[in-house]
C-alpha cells in the first residue's frame, strides 16, 4: 500500500492535507453575495492543481457553501489547449456535459473549428441562476500558443454579463499582469479589474500542517515517527507539500526496509533526486532572485549583487510570497535544507552567468535613436514584429508611443535585447 502520494495531484479530500485558510479564502472570492475572479499563484509542484480539483469537490464544497448545487466548477488544463478554439471547445463540452438535463440545448452552433465565445455565451444565458466558475490550471501556459490580448478580453467580457453568472479561477507561476504584458495585454486593461486584487498564494505550509502531512500516512501502516524524526523530515524538506511528500516518502523506506534513517544520509540521497524540481524553479526565476537565494543559502555571496535596490526588494517579496525563502530567527532562510543544498552545489553555475551579461542597454540613448531615426510607419513595423499594438500605446505623438514602448519591452523578460535586435535587424549596427 502506497502511503504517501508523491507526483500526481490529490483526488480525494481525505488525501489533502493544510490549505485550510486558502480553501476557505477561496470561497469567501467566488462563493460570496457576488461572484468574484481571482488568481492562484505558486512555484512548480507547489499544488496547484491539487488545490482546483479539491475546491471543486462536492464534499469540499458543501462545507463552505450551503447550496453547492447551485454551482458549476468548470476545469480545464490550459496546456491542452494552443488555440481560443481549442479552449472554447473544451468549455462547450463541459458545459453541455455539466448542465444538460436542465435545460433543452436545441440551438444553433457553431460549427467544429469555430467556436467562439457566442457559442459559450448561448448556453449560460439558459442558465442564470447556476454561478459558473472557471478553473483555468497552467494559465501562464497561454503564452506558448496562438492566444493574444482579445482572449484575455473575452475573458472579462463573459464575466460582465448581467444574464448569468460566471467567474473566472486563473492558476499559474507567472502573475496576471506579467502574462498580459508577455502576450501584449496593456496594464491598463480592464481585463485586471475583475480579480480580486490579493491573489491567493500557495506557499508553504505551517509546522502543524506540515506535521499532520508527515504522520497520518505512515501512521495509516503502522509506522509512527518520533518530534525528533517529524523535525528532521521538515527541516530537510522545506515547508511545500510535494517536498514533504517526497521526503516523508523516502524516510518511511528506509525505516521500513533499510537502515535507520538520519538526517544526513537522507539528505546524501534525495538531493539529486529532486534535482529537476528545484532546476525547474531555477529557470523561472529573473537574476536578482537566483542572485538573494545564493546570498541567503551562502551568506558570503562573493558575485557582486547585479540588480538595484527596488529590484532586490521585489526579489525578496516574490520570494517569501512564493515561500522559496521563510523568515526566520536571523533573518531570510532558504525554504528547505534539500533546496539549500541544492542552491549551494549547482546555483553557482546559473549565477555565474549574470557576470557575462550581453550587453548593457541605455533606454534614453535607446530612446533618443528611435525618435531621431525611425518614423511613424517604421516604429509600426517595429511594433508589428515584437507583437505589439501601435494603437495601444498611450499618446498620440510619435515621440509618446517610442516612449511607452520602450516601457512596455522593459516589462518582458529581455524585452529591450529583443526591441535592439528588431531595430538592427532593420537598420544594422546603428545603436
Amino acid at each position: 500500500m502506497l502511503t504517501y502520494i508523491v507526483g500526481p495531484p490529490i483526488r480525494r479530500p481525505q488525501d489533502f492535507y493544510g490549505r485550510s485558510r486558502e480553501v476557505a479564502r477561496f470561497f469567501e472570492i467566488v462563493a460570496g453575495k457576488q461572484t468574484q475572479s481571482v488568481s492562484v499563484l505558486g512555484v512548480r509542484r507547489s499544488g496547484k492543481t491539487s488545490f482546483l480539483q479539491h475546491v471543486s469537490n462536492q464534499e469540499v464544497m458543501s462545507r463552505y457553501i450551503p447550496n453547492p448545487r447551485d454551482y458549476v466548477m468548470i476545469y480545464i488544463d490550459m496546456t491542452s489547449c494552443r488555440t481560443p478554439n481549442d479552449f472554447y471547445q473544451k468549455l462547450l463540452v463541459k458545459l453541455e456535459t455539466r448542465l444538460s438535463g436542465t435545460r433543452p440545448f436545441n440551438l444553433w452552433q457553431s460549427p467544429d473549428g469555430q467556436i467562439s465565445l457566442y457559442d459559450i455565451e448561448t448556453i449560460l444565458c439558459q442558465h442564470p441562476h447556476r454561478r459558473v466558475i472557471l478553473l483555468l490550471d497552467e494559465f501562464d501556459q497561454i503564452h506558448t500558443g496562438s492566444f493574444g490580448e482579445n482572449f484575455l478580453i473575452e475573458l472579462r467580457a463573459m464575466t460582465g454579463v448581467l444574464d448569468y453568472e460566471l467567474a473566472i479561477v486563473t492558476a499559474s507561476y507567472w502573475d496576471l499582469y506579467q502574462l498580459g504584458t508577455h502576450i501584449g495585454l496593456p496594464p491598463t486593461s480592464p481585463f485586471y479589474n475583475i480579480f480580486y486584487p490579493t491573489p491567493i498564494h500557495l506557499t508553504g505550509f505551517g509546522y502543524n500542517e506540515a506535521e499532520s502531512l508527515i504522520r497520518q500516512p505512515a501512521a495509516q501502516a503502522g509506522i509512527f515517527y518520533s518530534e525528533t524524526e517529524v523535525a528532521n523530515i521538515y527541516a530537510l524538506s522545506g515547508s511545500l507539500p510535494f517536498f514533504l511528500q517526497a521526503v516523508a516518502a523516502r524516510w518511511f523506506d528506509e525505516k521500513l526496509f533499510s537502515e535507520p534513517p538520519t538526517f544526513n544520509t537522507i539528505l546524501g540521497k534525495i538531493v539529486l533526486e529532486l534535482a529537476p524540481y528545484f532546476e525547474q524553479w531555477w529557470r523561472q526565476l529573473n537574476e536578482c532572485e537566483q542572485w538573494l537565494l545564493m546570498e541567503v543559502a551562502e551568506n558570503d555571496l562573493r558575485t557582486a549583487n547585479p540588480c538595484t535596490t527596488v529590484a532586490v526588494t521585489d526579489a525578496r517579496r516574490r520570494l517569501l510570497a512564493y515561500g522559496l525563502l521563510e523568515p526566520g530567527a536571523n533573518g531570510l532562510v532558504i525554504n528547505g535544507t534539500i533546496f539549500a543544498s541544492w542552491i549551494k552545489k549547482y546555483g553557482t553555475v546559473a549565477l555565474e552567468k549574470l557576470d557575462v551579461k550581453p550587453e548593457t542597454i541605455n533606454s534614453v540613448a535607446l530612446r533618443r535613436k528611435l525618435i531621431d531615426l525611425f518614423n511613424s510607419e517604421e516604429v509600426r513595423t517595429i511594433c508589428f514584429d515584437l507583437q505589439i499594438n501601435y494603437d495601444d500605446l498611450r499618446g498620440e505623438s510619435r515621440a509618446d508611443k517610442i516612449r511607452e514602448l520602450i516601457l512596455a519591452m522593459q516589462a518582458r523578460p529581455d524585452g529591450l535585447q529583443r526591441l535592439l535586435d528588431v531595430i538592427r535587424a532593420e537598420r544594422g549596427e546603428i545603436i
